[in-house]
């Protein structure tokens, strides 16, 4: 492994604008828009016909300058800001201006506050990267709430036999998200790069780390990238360029563009045609998790005209672009790269799981949103969470359930 362990990759790194570059001489948007059925079209139709809702029974917290305030209830209109209030109190103001309400019984432990924001995501690159398999803690698909409690070779070696079975002949076996710092090192434990060349593994295969600006290959990407290299590269034999692999541990830093000029085509072309798709997915996963809004750090001239494209529609949540034109602007990933997970709890617990807190203490539901919304005012709506988190113990809020938003939800079971 390299040592250089300061370096962080960031989505403004060269190899991902370098990729995008590729993928959008493969498939052009307007190709992709043509044949995308857009699910989010009536979408603003459906929310306008949604009448007052008053929900009662359960947990209702508002926050204002960082201090939070218990309400027994919350009436939720298309026109005007939730009024947190009692129940009675709704009621009365209900019957001075004539209205009428459907309301909406919660279960005890359940409560409602502000929604989630997502800071520093590169959108259209996470779409592209959640068709590669994720090698992180949380699973292929980081769709697991907790993380592996022994991730380590013996995990990445199961799945990369796993996978490999999954694959047409042709296909590489892509991956991302390897949390390389958290895994044990010793001399007793293989790297990846030993590991990926002790397999019966006969396709190539590449695997993007998720702190360092480092790519696991095998033998045979190794010696793809060799080839294609001829003339310029800086090795006369293999054996050489296999020797700094083994001392790196993988391709480091400016040598990830190697790559683009290997990648299959046309398994990067039949990725690039579900792009709009899996954007579909995020957003929807993203409102089920109880994001409002996701502020995107898109620079690329690609991913800008597929971030113009969805800002003509009314989506699931808003998708706002926070990028800086500037040459040396750099997003620093959070260590869940580069798709963020889409729980925002588990966000929360990534956050605080390395501070000192005694595991005893409750977490503050201050604590909690002031996490979660960092400094961002607009409210966004409010989200339904199964159980109260501010009674729960750090170690438990990943099995926090994410029931819905209140600003469109018709019914809480």
């Amino acid at each position: 492994m390299v040592a250089d362990t300061h370096l962080q990759f960031t989505l403004q790194h060269q190899f991902f604008d370098v990729l995008l570059d590729k993928i959008s001489s493969l498939i052009c948007l307007e190709s992709l828009a043509h044949s995308h059925y857009h699910r989010f079209i009536n979408q603003q139709q459906e929310i306008s016909r949604c009448g007052a809702r008053v929900l009662y029974g359960g947990k209702f917290y508002q926050l204002s300058n960082g201090t939070k305030t218990l309400y027994e209830a919350i009436l939720l209109t298309n026109d005007s800001e939730p009024l947190f209030a009692s129940l009675a109190e709704i009621e009365f103001f209900l019957k001075k201006h004539s209205m009428h309400a459907t309301f909406i019984e919660l279960a005890a432990s359940q409560t409602v506050l502000p929604c989630f924001y997502k800071k520093n995501m590169s959108l259209v690159t996470a779409s592209l990267l959640q068709q590669w398999f994720n090698f992180g803690p949380f699973g292929f698909h980081i769709e697991w709430l907790k993380e592996m409690p022994n991730y380590n070779a013996s995990y990445i070696t199961r799945a990369l036999l796993y996978l490999d079975k999954s694959l047409s002949e042709k296909d590489w076996l892509l991956g991302y998200g390897l949390h390389s710092n958290i895994m044990p090192i010793s001399d007793n434990h293989p790297t990846i790069h030993q590991i990926m060349n002790s397999l019966d593994i006969c396709r190539p295969i590449c695997i993007l780390d998720a702190h360092l600006p480092i790519a696991y290959v095998n033998d045979i990407t190794a010696e793809l990238i060799f080839n294609q290299l001829k003339g310029n590269s800086p090795f006369k034999h293999f054996e050489a360029f296999k020797k700094l692999l083994d001392e790196q541990g993988g391709l480091f830093d400016q040598q990830l563009l190697w790559l683009i000029d290997i990648f299959p085509e046309e398994q990067l072309r039949q990725q690039a045609s579900h792009l709009l798709t899996t954007i579909d997915d995020i957003l929807y996963k993203s409102k089920e998790a109880g994001f409002s809004t996701l502020l995107v750090n898109d620079t690329h001239k690609f991913s800008k005209q597929v971030i113009d494209y969805y800002q003509q529609y009314a989506l699931p949540v808003k998708v706002v672009s926070d990028a800086i034109n500037d040459d040396d602007y750099e997003v620093h990933i959070s260590p869940e790269y580069p798709v963020e997970p889409l729980s925002p709890l588990r966000t929360l617990f990534t956050t605080l799981k390395n501070q000192t807190i005694n595991k005893k203490q409750p977490q503050s539901l201050q604590t909690i949103c002031a996490a979660m919304q960092n400094g961002v005012t607009d409210d966004g709506g409010y989200v339904v969470l199964s159980e109260d988190p501010f009674n729960v113990y750090k170690e438990d809020l990943l099995s926090i359930h994410v029931l819905g938003k209140v600003d469109t939800i018709d019914r809480v079971s």
